[in-house]
């Protein structure tokens, strides 16, 4: 039996990645049901989704025939960046050339730093987008040029681990060439199941989950009765010493 890609897009947030889920759980949107064959490594892409029960599918690690760097927490999520295959050994630069980058590295910082000063927000704005794509690590890796992100989430559900692993490259994002689940009109109104809403699986509530470019939002969220619809959110935000309800 061949291997599909669960969904084609971008995942942003954790409502999409439970949209996704429970589309699966309806058999709406298909599951892998085997590790990948070396010569369908080439279905990973920009845009690819694969969700696999654990123990349906008996896969234990996912494997992509990829270089990735360690992960980093992103909210719920894991993030890892591509990196090359082979390292390239570095030269150690002459004391000349040492003295040389040393001047270069101090006026481009102080460049940097009166930019800061100048752009203040806009900067701070734009890292915090540049984050929620690629994740923190820093330029001590040999990040692969145009390389893959690597975004992952699991959870325990019925006492199984379910895991989605999503493949982007920022640049798609940026330009909206992917769609997210939560723009699909089929899946945007499904109601999620209780047994994906268990607390334990999330580091942050999925009602409460910021918005990916902002800061976090002082909101606070009702508890659901039951399962909830995705987009029909309701929060509590306090102003003024009052309470004003608004539903998205």
């Amino acid at each position: 039996m061949s291997v599909t890609e669960t969904f084609h897009g971008y995942i942003e947030t954790t409502q999409d990645s439970l949209l996704v889920l429970e589309a699966c759980r309806r058999s709406l949107l298909p599951t892998v049901s085997r590790r990948l064959q070396e010569k369908e490594r080439k279905l990973v892409r920009s845009g690819s989704v694969f969700v696999f029960d654990e123990k349906n599918s008996g896969i234990k690690r996912w494997t992509d025939g990829l270089v990735w760097s360690p992960s980093r927490i992103l909210g719920n999520f894991l993030i890892y960046r591509e990196l090359e295959k082979r390292i390239p050994k570095r030269k150690k630069p002459s004391m000349d050339m040492t003295g040389r980058n040393r001047h270069r590295s101090n006026s481009i910082a102080d460049h940097h730093h009166h930019q800061q000063q100048v752009n203040g927000n806009s900067m701070k704005q734009q890292q915090h987008k540049e984050r929620q794509l690629v994740g923190s690590l820093s330029d001590a890796y040999n990040f692969k040029e145009d390389g893959l992100i690597k975004k992952t989430m699991s959870l325990i559900v019925d006492g199984s681990p379910l895991h989605l692993i999503s493949y982007y490259h920022p640049d798609d994002v940026v330009a909206r060439k992917l769609r997210t689940p939560s723009t699909v009109p089929e899946l945007v109104n499904l109601e999620i199941s209780p047994e994906l809403l268990v607390k334990q699986n999330f580091r942050i509530p999925p009602m409460v989950e910021p918005d990916q470019y902002s800061q976090p939002s002082p909101y606070y969220p009702t508890a659901p009765t039951s399962g909830f619809s995705a987009g029909k959110y309701m929060y509590i935000k306090k102003k003024n010493n009052n309470q004003n309800c608004t539903f998205f």
